[in-house]
């Protein structure tokens, strides 16, 4: 009998964010290994010496990326003191020292000798997360391999004694012949780890080759199909609220034939926070996904929501036998739903972006509209949208409100369960200017969760309009649904498509240089050139003042006035768009 459950069901091996410390003097390295790592996944700490380590290690630390030559308070010194106060985590050194034989004796887990890379970082980092798991024995017996692969990648002749790596091999051979079969499950687990990154590094290639949505889910499809029988990816059809196929690979039905109620009666991708699993898969809908071709395997599917923030794009099925799902196989097919979800939403807004039309959606707004239409109806005033700002689930909104004191709009918004903060920005006789920032779910946030750009918000009284952009190819019906879903007295009311004027790059240039002094020209490009601009920074703002024979104050007020007559010039040279009623 077919069963459905949540994969937490399952208690994962480790923590939802593991904490890693990175220990390097060369700051912009340590911000560096930060910024690769601090992807949602980690807690990422940075400690820019060995004294600042030692004052942040603690219980919480799961790994350490340590450098060995630092002054005062050496790598070796920290990796001595983390063993001496027992702390339980795994430690990478990650040094520009080439290993030598003095190494046999330092407890370390890995050893990576810089330069390093980003997926030398990471999957470093994802290993000995993984390793943390693994029996102490087990574990002894990885780091001492790590030792003879340090050992062994440097000529024999350049070691001061070449015969350790023989005693390295003969106690890696006595530990393998003692725990053999726990090592070689361990293998096979950091095995089915290397396979998972893999593919997740096929699919973000893949995202970046694709342009569409279609070719997104179909370059998703093949590259996981690669290592599972089959896969398929799913939405949600806005009339009937069912799943129809949009993308397929390792089936033998076209993914317009595959039907999901043989599967499941009772998803709704709106609620689909969590992996579902499908053990075992229905015999009708294996016959009708493989047409008859996996008889002779007990399928179980993994149905994996594919989201952007709180916006639910799709599922993705994969297919396969039990045994080849484990818990590690949730963990990374989480990221990889968000993974797929992040392409789509760039996609789609990079879409919106160049595409010469797009669809306008006009929705009118009363009361039930959210945070800002509550405020609106309650102060009795007018408000109209000059700018938001997205912040994970939240939004920093810029206001323009009129017919109403500001002491009363000030004071209505500070007792709002659903604004944390409110600032008068400009006050004039008859308007002011305010920024609001939301704590709850904003049909505004919702809005840019789809990819959308917002035109218009205006609102009087509690009612007013929501005019959005959205690609020409974009699901408009889940769009609209999504949005009037949960904001009730959100209602589309316009759907048309909108031409655009395009102006050429060379015309953008022509009016930012007219607009700006030769001075601040030379400052901008030098700054550009130099790297100032780039992370980490090429050039500081001294090295680039000096090349200009000016003094950093004189260099940050050219730069920052070239800056606002760059955005200035962006944004109000946009073209008014005709629309096509």
């Amino acid at each position: 009998m077919e069963t459905e459950r949540s994969a937490r069901e399952t208690p994962p091996q480790r923590a939802a964010e593991p904490f890693v410390l990175v220990v390097d003097d060369d700051e912009d390295l340590a911000d560096t290994c930060q910024y690769w790592l601090d992807r949602g996944r980690y807690t990422v700490e940075t400690a820019y010496g060995g004294a600042e380590a030692l004052s942040q290690l603690g219980d919480h630390v799961d790994v350490v990326l340590l450098d060995r030559r630092m002054p005062s308070v050496s790598g070796d010194d920290v990796l001595e003191a983390i063993r001496e106060r027992d702390l339980d985590c795994r430690v990478a050194m990650m040094t520009a020292v080439e290993p030598d034989t003095d190494i046999v004796e330092m407890p370390f887990d890995a050893y990576l000798v810089k330069p390093v890379s980003e997926s030398q970082v990471t999957e470093t980092v994802e290993e000995l997360l993984v390793r943390a798991g693994f029996e102490r024995e087990v574990r002894d017996y990885f780091a001492l391999e790590s030792t003879h692969e340090a050992l062994e990648n440097r000529a024999a002749e350049e070691l001061r004694d070449p015969g350790v790596l023989d005693e390295l091999q003969e106690q890696l051979d006595a530990a393998r012949s003692e725990h053999e079969a726990a090592i070689e499950l361990r293998e096979r687990q950091l095995d089915r780890l290397g396979k998972v990154n893999d593919l997740l590094r096929t699919v973000d290639k893949g995202l970046v080759d694709a342009h569409t949505r279609d070719e997104i889910e179909q370059t998703v499809c093949e590259a996981v199909a690669d290592a599972h029988l089959g896969v398929c990816i799913a939405r949600r059809t806005a009339a009937s609220g069912g799943l129809r196929c949009t993308a397929a690979a390792g089936v033998e039905h076209e993914p317009t034939d595959i039907d999901f109620s043989t599967l499941t009666d009772s998803l709704d991708l709106h609620e689909l926070d969590d992996i579902r699993v499908f053990d075992p898969v229905p015999d009708a809908h294996r016959d009708e996904v493989f047409n008859g071709q996996a008889k002779t395997v007990e399928l179980v599917a993994l149905c994996v929501p594919i989201a952007y923030q709180e916006t639910i794009y799709g599922a993705l099925f994969v297919y396969d036998e039990r045994d080849h799902f484990d818990e590690d196989h949730v963990a990374v097919f989480t990221e990889l739903g968000e993974t797929i979800g992040n392409g789509i939403n760039a996609a789609e807004s990079k879409r919106l972006l160049n595409g010469d039309s797009v669809v306008e959606l006009e929705f009118t707004l009363g009361g039930d509209s959210g945070t800002l239409a509550e405020v609106s109806e309650y102060v009795g005033c007018s408000l109209s949208l000059d700018g938001v700002a997205q912040v994970g689930e939240r939004a920093t909104c810029f206001v323009t409100v009129r017919g109403a004191p500001i002491e009363d709009i000030v004071e209505t918004a500070e007792d709002h369960e659903g604004i944390t903060s409110v600032r008068v920005v400009t006050e004039g006789d008859e308007e002011a200017v305010v920024e609001l920032r939301l704590t709850e779910e904003s049909i505004l946030v919702t809005a840019m969760h789809y990819g959308a750009s917002i035109e218009a918000f205006e609102l009087s009284n509690g009612t007013g309009t929501f005019v959005v952009h959205v690609a020409p190819d974009a699901d408009h019906g889940a769009i609209v649904e999504g949005l009037s879903g949960p904001f009730s007295d959100a209602t589309v009311v316009a759907k048309r498509e909108v031409e655009r004027r395009t102006k050429s790059a060379e015309s953008f240039r022509r009016d930012l240089d007219d607009k700006l002094t030769s001075r601040q020209g030379a400052v901008l490009e030098t700054a550009f050139v130099s790297g100032y601009f780039d992370w980490p920074r090429g050039s500081t703002a001294e090295e680039v003042a000096d090349a200009l024979g000016i003094s950093p104050p004189t260099l940050h007020e050219h730069l920052r006035t070239a800056e606002r007559k760059l955005i200035e010039t962006y944004y109000s040279d946009r073209e008014p768009a005709v629309r096509d009623d």
